[in-house]
C-alpha cells in the first residue's frame, strides 16, 4: 500500500494539503469544520482583498445605494425547506424600488424551474428567468467541450443536458463507475458512504475528470449542516490524485451569469462595485464577490454564520464583506 500521509494533492496547478485535517463523518459536521475544509481549499479559490466592513442593522439600509442585487439561495432565500424571515418583506421592497434582482445558487440537483417552483409555492414572485444555478454554468461550459460520457453521481439528481444518461446506458453502477470519462457531482441528498467508497476506489483504479457543480462545503439546515458535493470531493481528494473543475460560487463565471442577467433586466447601465451580492457564506459569497468587483454583502443571522462570532471568524480567515448586517 502507497503511503499518503504526506501527499501534496494537485488540483488546476494549485496544491491542496489535504492531510492537514482529519475530515469529520457527515453528521459531526457543523460551521467550525466547515470553515476548516474551505480554509484546505483555499488555493483553488479567488483571493482575498483588504476591505473595511461597515456593520449596519439591515439589508435594506443599503438598497438606496445599489443598481441590482444578486441573492444567494440557501441561507437566505430558504434555510433547509423553509423561507427564511422577512424573505417575503425584503421581496416587496426591492419590487417596490425596481432593483433588478438574481438569485445565484450553489444547488445544482435539478434545473432551475424545480427551484421556482418551490419559491412560487412559497408566495415568491420568482421566475425561472431570475435564478442562475450552478448546474447552469456546468452546462454551459459542456457546450463548448467535446461529449464525453459525463456519469451524474447521484441517481436523486436530474440528468445533464446535452449528455448520455450512464445510469441509463450501463448495466450497473459499478459499470457506470468503470465506463464512464467523467463524473459529475451535483447533489448529495442521499449520498451514502458506501457510494462514496466506490467512487474512491473507481478514481483510484483510472483517474478521470470530476465536474463540480455545487462547491459547498456544506449548507445551513434547520437543525444543523448537510454534506454537500464540495465536502465529498475533498473527501476523495485525500485518497486519489485526479483532476477536478469547480463551478458555482466563488469561481467567476457564476458571477459573470448572474451580472449579465442583471443588465438584461434593466436599460440603466450597471455598476458592478453597486451590484449587492447578499449570502450567507465567506469562502463562496463573500470570497466570490469580492473577486468579481461587486459589494459583498454578509448576513449573519439565518445561514451558515448564525450564533458565531463574525468578526473573529473574517480576522481568522481574513475574508472580509463590504457590508455586515445581521438580517434581510
Amino acid at each position: 500500500m502507497t503511503d499518503t500521509s504526506d501527499r501534496t494533492y494537485s488540483n488546476d496547478s494549485n496544491n491542496l494539503h489535504l492531510n492537514k485535517l482529519e475530515i469529520p463523518l457527515p453528521d459531526k459536521l457543523d460551521a467550525e469544520k466547515t470553515f476548516e475544509i474551505y480554509e484546505l481549499l483555499r488555493p483553488i479559490l479567488p483571493a482575498s482583498k483588504l476591505i473595511n466592513s461597515e456593520k449596519v442593522g439591515s439589508v435594506r439600509e443599503i438598497l438606496d445605494k445599489v443598481d441590482g442585487v444578486i441573492l444567494d439561495g440557501y441561507g437566505i432565500i430558504n434555510i433547509g425547506d423553509q423561507p427564511t424571515p422577512e424573505i417575503f418583506s425584503f421581496f416587496e421592497e426591492i419590487h417596490a424600488r425596481s432593483l433588478p434582482f438574481v438569485i445565484l445558487t450553489n444547488g445544482a440537483s435539478y434545473p432551475s424551474n424545480i427551484s421556482a417552483e418551490k419559491y412560487r409555492r412559497w408566495g415568491l414572485d420568482i421566475n425561472i428567468s431570475d435564478i442562475i444555478s450552478s448546474r447552469d454554468v456546468l452546462e454551459a461550459h459542456l457546450l463548448e467541450m467535446p461529449q464525453k460520457k459525463i456519469m451524474r453521481l447521484n441517481s436523486s439528481t436530474m440528468p445533464l443536458k446535452n449528455n448520455v444518461n450512464m445510469y441509463k446506458d450501463a448495466r450497473s453502477y459499478k459499470d457506470a463507475l468503470r465506463e464512464a470519462e467523467a463524473f459529475a457531482f451535483m447533489g448529495s441528498i442521499g449520498w451514502t458512504e458506501a457510494e462514496q467508497a466506490e467512487l474512491e476506489a473507481a478514481l483510484i483504479e483510472n483517474s478521470r475528470p470530476v465536474f463540480v457543480a455545487n462547491p459547498d462545503v456544506s449548507a445551513p439546515q434547520k437543525n444543523g449542516f448537510s454534506a454537500e458535493p464540495g465536502y465529498w470531493v475533498t473527501r476523495a481528494l485525500t485518497k486519489a490524485d485526479f483532476p477536478v473543475e469547480w463551478f458555482g460560487k466563488p469561481h467567476h463565471a457564476s458571477f459573470q451569469m448572474a451580472i449579465d442577467i442583471l443588465q438584461r433586466k434593466t436599460d440603466k447601465p450597471l455598476r458592478k462595485s453597486h451590484i449587492a451580492m447578499v449570502g450567507d457564506s465567506l469562502h463562496t459569497d463573500i470570497l466570490g464577490a469580492t473577486a468579481a468587483g461587486l459589494l459583498s454583502v454578509l448576513v449573519t443571522d439565518y445561514g451558515l454564520m448564525r450564533g458565531l462570532n463574525v468578526s473573529k471568524i473574517c480576522q481568522k480567515t481574513s475574508i472580509n464583506p463590504h457590508i455586515i448586517a445581521p438580517r434581510l
